[in-house]
C-alpha cells in the first residue's frame, strides 16, 4: 500500500522540504503523512461539532403553548382556537 499526501499544503511542504537524501526524504514523507492524517480527523471533528452546535442552536427555543380559547358561534356552535397575546395587551 503507497501512502501519499492527500492535502495540497502538506504537498507543497514536503516538496520545500525535500533533501537529495532518500532515508531523509522517507522519514519526512512519513512524518507529514501522520500529521496530515491527525490535521484531518482534527478538522472534520470541528467541522462536525460546530455543525452540530448549530442544528441543536435551532431548537433551544422552547415550544410556544397557547392557552386554547372557546368562542360561541352565532349558529350556535363552538370555535376552539388558540389566540397569540397582541404586544399592546
Amino acid at each position: 500500500m503507497e501512502h501519499k499526501l492527500k492535502i495540497n499544503t502538506f504537498k507543497e511542504l514536503y516538496k520545500s522540504l525535500k533533501t537529495p537524501f532518500p532515508p531523509i526524504n522517507f522519514l519526512l514523507l512519513g512524518m507529514l503523512i501522520g500529521l496530515e492524517q491527525r490535521w484531518i480527523e482534527i478538522r472534520s471533528k470541528q467541522t462536525v461539532d460546530k455543525a452540530i452546535t448549530d442544528y441543536m442552536a435551532e431548537f433551544e427555543e422552547p415550544d410556544k403553548v397557547y392557552e386554547a380559547v372557546i368562542e360561541d358561534c352565532e349558529d350556535g356552535g363552538f370555535t376552539i382556537g388558540y389566540y397569540p397575546k397582541k404586544e399592546d395587551e
